[in-house]
């Protein structure tokens, strides 16, 4: 399917559902690509499925503002109102997911449901200072040596080698300023607390679901969100939408099985 664009961003639309929306957000150096298991799950559903290219990644020009957390958030508020999305239900991996977190706190109105897979929220202290340092050292890696070795580290020694080697090669096409500037947002955000914040001031529920290292404090999160849903899946590294797919439409369908 051919995308579109709206509000400086490309997009992919899958199902013909009316009864909702979801919106998919992928994570650091990815495209929606990463999020199509996910997608075909959710359009058997009675909803509209959209995945995007976030700016600067995929299809999607960079952005005048940045990557801060916060603009890149702006960019989805601004992606939704846009297409006049109702009941968004937001999805995203990784970075995506905080991303999304962000976004959806900030416009409640809009967005009715939330989901993170893996995403760097309510971390171990310590946290915004290691994330710091990752930025730093992707800012000077002209060769990509590091990136993939981050990417690498994402998977158990027992993952896929093919999906390795594809998720290693599609990480590799961003640019250096794709790959460091949002993990230095990422660290600024976090340093800030605003992670904290987004988390208190989204009172619903919302679902979790961790890797076999997953990089959110389970105890901590289910204090700062005490309605939240926590999954761990079973036998996957960091891209579980990719590695696990069964286990993450399960654990989404359930839900929203007990939110709807």
């Amino acid at each position: 399917m051919d995308g579109q664009t709206a509000a400086g961003m490309r997009y992919w639309t899958y199902g013909h559902g009316r009864r909702g929306t979801f919106l998919l957000v992928h994570g650091w150096c990815c495209d929606h690509d990463f999020m199509m298991p996910l997608a075909r799950h959710l359009a058997t559903r009675q909803d509209r499925v959209i995945a995007v290219d976030m700016p600067g990644h995929g299809a999607s020009p960079p952005p005048a503002d940045g990557y801060a957390v916060t603009a890149m958030a702006g960019h989805l508020r601004a992606f939704a109102a846009a297409l006049d999305l109702r009941r968004v239900f937001v999805i995203g991996h990784s970075l995506g997911g905080v991303w999304s977190l962000q976004a959806a706190a900030g416009d409640r109105d809009r967005f009715a449901g939330l989901g993170l897979l893996d995403s760097a929220v309510a971390g171990a202290p310590g946290s915004a200072a290691a994330i710091a340092q990752v930025a730093a050292s992707l800012r000077e890696d002209t060769s990509g040596a590091v990136r993939e070795s981050i990417v690498r580290s994402y998977f158990p020694p027992y993952s896929d080698p093919r999906l390795v080697e594809r998720v290693v090669a599609a990480t590799a096409r961003p640019s250096t300023e794709v790959a460091y500037a949002p993990i230095a947002g990422l660290a600024d955000w976090i340093a800030a607390e605003q992670d904290v914040a987004a988390l208190r001031r989204w009172d619903r529920p919302l679902l979790f679901v961790g890797s076999n290292a997953p990089f959110a404090d389970y105890a901590r999160l289910a204090e700062l969100a005490p309605q939240a849903f926590i999954g761990q899946a079973v036998g996957s590294g960091h891209f579980v939408q990719l590695q696990v797919p069964a286990q993450v439409d399960a654990m989404v369908d359930r839900y929203l099985e007990v939110t709807d």
